[in-house]
């Protein structure tokens, strides 16, 4: 008599298939347009033909996936194009992600920090890329996705001192209730924040939300689009003592330069 999963079991077994259809979904969009055969899907995710075939089939049944009895090939289904479709609103996102990945994968190598991209999402920061740093010790607090409301870490803080003040004043009030959330922040803390960033050109966070974690951010224009992105590079508070902070903002301010101007060249 076999013994029902324990539901730990059941939760690990369903992220593996998880995690392997996904692996296959994006596999079908890199044979774009020709579409994939289950041999050659299965060879290019190193996965065995009878779990990809069972798989590849059940994505099909759902409307991920779409397969050609003909050609015997696997194609992006129309379930999956309604549901990209649906989420056309973050595509300039998207394209601001692919602009600026050079600019903090270079931030990151120089500074050797953890370093991430933001964007205004109504009264919220958005982060929409990151790029890991090599020093040992890792300060990484966002991922791509999270949000937090402007004013609260480095990045949102920068993103919200490029507002107008009447601008930003508003969303301060507006936010207000959701700042104590985060360690206590006050709307008084987030004023004076604002105050700092708009004087040094940099906003600052020693430690205030993630205690030991310290972060520097940089706010600026992307040319033609009237969109402002944040950079933003994280350590560890021992780490980002007075003269490394002088180096990170030197490094942000010289690849933004860099980058802004190549931006400007190519229109």
């Amino acid at each position: 008599m076999t013994s029902p999963k324990s539901p730990a079991r059941r939760t690990a077994t369903t992220s593996t298939t998880l995690a392997k259809a996904s692996l296959l979904l994006r596999a079908v969009a890199r044979n774009f347009p020709t579409g994939g055969t289950l041999s050659r899907i299965a060879r290019q995710v190193d996965m065995n033909t009878a779990t990809t075939h069972r798989l590849l089939s059940a994505l099909a049944h759902e409307g991920l996936l779409s397969f050609d009895p003909y050609a015997k090939t696997y194609h992006i289904g129309f379930e999956l194009m309604q549901i990209a479709e649906s989420a056309q609103a973050v595509a300039p996102n998207l394209r601001l992600r692919h602009q600026l990945r050079t600019l903090i994968t270079n931030v990151a190598r120089r500074t050797e920090e953890s370093t991430y991209l933001s964007v205004r999402s109504n009264g919220d920061s958005v982060c929409i890329d990151q790029a890991e740093g090599t020093y040992p010790v890792s300060a990484n607090t966002l991922v791509a996705g999270a949000r937090r409301p402007l004013g609260v870490g480095a990045g949102a803080m920068a993103l919200l001192a490029a507002l107008p003040e009447k601008e930003a004043d508003r969303l301060v009030e507006l936010n207000a209730d959701r700042y104590e959330r985060y360690s206590g922040i006050t709307p008084a803390e987030v004023s004076a924040g604002l105050g700092a960033t708009r004087r040094d050109g940099f906003a600052y966070n020693a430690g205030r939300i993630i205690p030991e974690v310290a972060a520097l951010g940089m706010a600026f224009r992307v040319p033609e689009t009237g969109n402002y992105v944040a950079v933003s590079v994280a350590s560890v508070v021992s780490r980002m003592n007075p003269e490394r902070r002088a180096l990170v903002v030197g490094v942000l301010r010289d690849e933004i330069n860099g980058w802004l101007a190549t931006a400007r060249s190519m229109l």
